[in-house]
Parts: C-alpha cells; structure tokens; sequence
C-alpha cells in the first residue's frame, strides 16, 4: 500500500526555477506550455521514487516529496534519503526501460515491443497479461479475480474500439488476446498508434492489480483521438480508482470537464 504524494518541492530546477506543489489524491493534471518544465517535474518525481540517482543529478536539483508516512530528500550532491521500495509506476507511451532495450531489433517499433511485453512477454522482473492469466489457471482461487478484472478491461477497451468496428476478445481455442475487426484476426502491430498507445496506458493500469499506485501520464494526449482524450482520466479510474494520476499536458481543456478542480498551471506553482 503506498500513500499518495502529498507535496513537493523542487529547488534549482534549470538552476534558477523552484517549484511547490500540494497535490490531489486522485487526480492532478499539470499545464504549461511546451518547454516550460512539465515533463522534467514528471521525469524528477521518477527517478526518486526509482531511485535513480544518475538521471536525477542531470537536473541538478534539491527539494522533496512527501506524503503522509514518507518524506523523500534530495540534493544533487547527496543520495536520496528516506526511500524504500514502494508500489509505484511511471507510464509512458514512449519510454522502454533500460534493461529491455536488449529485446528490441533495430527499426522495431517502441509501441509494439511495449504493448508485446505487457500482454505476451515472459520476463524476469516484469508481469504480463499472459503470466496473471497462467498463475490464474494454476491457483483457482485466483481466478475469480482475475476473471473479474479481466472482464472490466476488456469492456473497458472495446466500449473505446467499438466505433472503429474492433473488438478483443479471450479466444475461446488458444485461450490468448486476440484482436478482430469484424471477422478480421489482427495483429496488434497493425493498430494505429493511437490505439496501441491507449491499449499500453489501461494494460499497465490492469497489471498494478487494483492497488494503491502512482501513475505518471507525461502528456497522453499524444496521438490519441480528441474523444479518448476526453475519456482517458475517467478510463483510468475505472479500473484502479486507489490511483493517484499525476498528468502532464500542453491542453488543458482537453481533459477540463469534470476535472476542473485537478488542474495546476506550472507558472502558479513558482515560489
């Protein structure tokens, strides 16, 4: 279980920039223009949560986050102080971890090694679809469960695919997700890229398990179609609704209804 970031602060950002944010525990959606600091705010919230102290030292900064059971220091010439390994995710549309560039060919597209990895992957230190699917087979009193969350996922995704004639769907034969369009069996690397990258944003929601979590979303509104957009933050929710979305965004409007009150402007934020 882990507590929801409460507050941040961020000293020196760009060496003359300090930022302090209190923050929702659902939802909170930062807006600012293109180079203004949104996605560096995103990427420094990362690497301590992650631990990463070398990409953390490329900013150059100090400050801290804090919630109601933790507080994490750090200084560009200390290591962070305070963490512990802790449920966290950091979504990205585009960003493969390190440690999986070694299975991507050259000229392979990020997307489809990314969603290929969270559905059919095995691999050491990551959960996929394919693996939740086999541990459920093989403890039936897990099943239900997963069964339960599988079948929300899956409305989830074909309620958003619907208008575009595609559906995925358990097959009944090969017990494996497959897509189809009308009687169409697809690959999932012939997908737009919109829908590949709305598929990797709820697979990732699905794989955290219904637990408290801290997703980072930097700018998601990339390729994604201006109806998606809208439903995107609501989609999240519905399948993890213990989630804390972190947002970055250039278009706030986009994600203004009903959500308002979440919205921060990175220049209000200035001390």
């Amino acid at each position: 279980m882990i507590n929801q970031i409460q507050e941040i602060e961020i000293h020196e950002l760009w060496g003359k920039f300090n930022y302090k944010w209190t923050l929702n525990p659902d939802v909170n959606i930062l807006a600012g223009l293109n180079g203004s600091g949104k996605s560096s705010i995103l990427q420094i919230i990362d690497a301590v949560f992650t631990r990463d102290t070398e990409r953390l030292n490329v900013f150059g900064v100090k400050g801290f986050i804090k919630g109601e059971d933790f507080e994490f220091l750090f200084d560009k010439n200390n290591p962070i102080q305070g963490w512990e390994k802790r449920n966290f995710i950091n979504i990205s549309h585009f960003n493969i971890p390190l440690q999986d560039r070694k299975y991507i060919k050259d000229n392979a597209s990020l997307l489809n090694v990314e969603l290929d990895s969270l559905i059919f992957s095995h691999r050491p230190g990551r959960v996929s679809f394919s693996d939740l699917q086999t541990e459920a087979k093989l403890h039936p009193e897990k099943a239900e469960d997963f069964n339960r969350r599988t079948e929300l996922l899956l409305e989830t995704i074909n309620q958003l695919f619907e208008r575009t004639g595609k559906k995925i769907i358990i097959d009944p034969k090969f017990k494996v997700l497959s897509i189809y369009r009308d009687q169409d069996l697809l690959l999932h690397n012939q997908l737009s890229s919109g829908e590949k990258q709305m598929l990797i944003i709820l697979f990732k929601v699905f794989l955290i398990d219904e637990q408290s979590s801290i997703l980072l979303l930097d700018e998601p509104e990339n390729s994604l179609h201006i109806e998606w957009q809208q439903q995107l933050i609501d989609v999240i929710r519905k399948l993890n609704s213990k989630s804390q979305i972190i947002l970055s965004t250039h278009s706030p409007s986009i994600f203004g209804e009903g959500w308002g009150d979440k919205l921060f402007f990175l220049e209000d934020m200035i001390l």
